[in-house]
This record gives structure tokens, sequence and C-alpha cells, in this order.
């Protein structure tokens, strides 16, 4: 992916064993943390639970956009500030992974302003 000019992406070792001698070059792959989802698209805010003052219940917006001035434009792919376990790529990414015929990867499109 590299060598397609994909930035953002840093692999670094698993800690991981295997019982063979051969074992396969793992790596896992560090995201930085960007972007946000756009005001418009949240709902309002949960009241903030009396006890521990988190507000609880908050979820992924569906459908949700991407605020576009919190974008980050020297990486390629991040992990959303906003909900972590969302990966986002932008069109050099994907550009890349179809040039070099990758599958196993599901790419939606999102709308940003």
């Amino acid at each position: 992916m590299q060598s397609e000019g994909v930035r953002g992406l840093t692999g670094c070792p698993t800690q991981v064993r295997f019982r063979t001698r051969h074992a396969p070059d793992l790596r896992d792959i560090q995201l930085e943390i960007h972007g946000r989802f756009h005001p418009d698209c949240l709902p309002p805010p949960n009241p903030p639970c009396p006890t521990c003052g988190v507000a609880m219940g908050s979820s992924v917006p569906d459908p949700y956009c991407l605020d576009a001035a919190s974008l980050p434009r020297h990486v390629d792919i991040f992990r959303l500030a906003d909900a972590s376990t969302r990966i986002i790529a932008n069109e050099r990414l994907v550009d890349a992974v179809r040039r070099l015929e990758l599958d196993g990867v599901v790419f939606k499109e999102l709308e940003a302003r």
C-alpha cells in the first residue's frame, strides 16, 4: 500500500506466538484518530448520569456525515474521533485498493460538509 502512495498506515509487530517454525510475519495496523461527525447528523445529547456524569446511550448516527473541517489532509486512512471503531478512508486509499485488486473490504461513500 505504501508503494502505491497511501499515507497513514503504520504497521507494528503483533504480540502473537505460533507453534510452527514458519510463523507468518503479521502486523497490526495503527491508525491515527482524526475527524468528527458533522453536528447536523447528531441527535440531541442525552442527559448525564446523576452518579458519574457521563451521558449514556450515545450511538453512531445512521446515516451519518463527516465534518469536512475536521478531516485530516496528511493521511489517507484513520479512525474517527467520535467513533473509534469506524475506519475512514479517502479516495486515494480506495483507488490503491482497487488497483492492487485487494479483497475483503467494503467501502461506503460518506458525505462530508
